[in-house]
């Protein structure tokens, strides 16, 4: 921003006007542009004198006076929307657009965020078994844990989301009427994810069993603890026995407690690359499951470990 003319040079253009002389010529002669001269012939016109207006100056957030509400309904009402919470505005006499309300949650350090878990986990007994884990589970040696779950893989799978023409429907293709639903198996350790097994449609306990004989026994060492979730194909007193026979031990999470389980980020790596993969056989589908399995570091599942609670092992 430019500094504004001196008072005695206002003054001067202002009185060669006013004197006769043209304002093209007065601001010739006093070097200054055309429309400087007129704006200050209008100014002094409008207000008597010829000294320049404010300048600058940070603008008095509209929302401020308004802090204390905004942060109680989103405490109170955490899913709220921008226009919801723009409505409400409404209601007590701010007229803002929905732009603003997120520029003021923006710098109040908030942005909107996945908040979804199970109502369970406040079941008091639920709640009693996650906190007793939780205050132990951080001093657990990462390097003897060893984490199981499944998950499905699709061979209808499509990114969710892309980019297009705004005000024009994005179309993405994937089959709505023959699809095949496989079953992926892995163990993650602190530094890789381990015994990768894929099945054809779902999985039972003697499936699951299978797994632990032929696949996960084979990288389980003495000291090992086994974790994984209370699902009942996971409950057989011979899968107990081959994990212990192994020289480990087996473990069950509480229940409802999938983010206490840091397989579930890998497998939320591995869904994603599969979406954008589009793989639409049931060989291309494993095979490059295989693939992406190889691409995850060790760095990548030692920060898994941390992000669900558990120690890491620096790499």
């Amino acid at each position: 921003m430019t500094r504004p003319l001196s008072s005695d040079l206002r003054e001067r253009v202002v009185a060669a006007v006013l004197t006769g002389e043209s304002r093209r010529s007065a601001a010739k002669r006093f070097d200054i542009s055309v429309s400087a001269a007129v704006k200050l012939l209008q100014r002094h016109q409008a207000t008597g004198s010829v000294a320049p207006g404010k300048m600058g100056g940070h603008r008095k957030r509209v929302l401020e006076p308004h802090r204390a509400f905004i942060e109680a309904r989103m405490r109170e009402t955490p899913h709220l929307t921008l226009h919801g919470l723009k409505d409400e505005l409404a209601g007590r006499g701010v007229k803002i657009s929905h732009n603003a309300v997120w520029s003021f949650l923006r710098r109040e350090g908030l942005s909107f965020k996945k908040t979804l878990f199970a109502l369970e986990q406040a079941r008091a007994d639920v709640a009693r078994r996650r906190q007793r884990w939780r205050l132990w589970q951080g001093g657990l040696d990462p390097q003897c844990l060893v984490f199981i779950d499944e998950t499905w893989i699709k061979t209808n799978m499509a990114p969710l989301r892309g980019w297009g023409p705004k005000g024009k429907r994005l179309r993405g293709l994937a089959p709505h009427g023959h699809w095949r639903t496989l079953t992926f198996l892995g163990a993650l350790r602190c530094d890789r994810l381990a015994a990768p097994c894929v099945f054809d449609g779902p999985i039972n306990g003697q499936c699951f069993r299978a797994y632990v004989e032929q696949q996960l026994i084979t990288v389980l060492k003495p000291d090992d603890i086994v974790v994984m979730d209370n699902l009942g194909s996971h409950k057989s007193a011979a899968i107990r026995q081959m994990i212990k026979a192994a020289g480990a031990r087996l473990w069950y999470l509480p229940p409802y407690s999938p983010d206490l389980n840091p397989i579930e980020q890998a497998f939320a790596k591995i869904k994603h690359w599969m979406r954008q993969a589009q793989k639409r056989t049931v060989e291309d589908t494993w095979r490059h499951i295989g693939h992406l399995v190889e691409t995850i570091e060790a760095a990548e599942c030692s920060n898994y470990f941390a992000k669900a609670g558990y120690a890491s092992v620096k790499t």
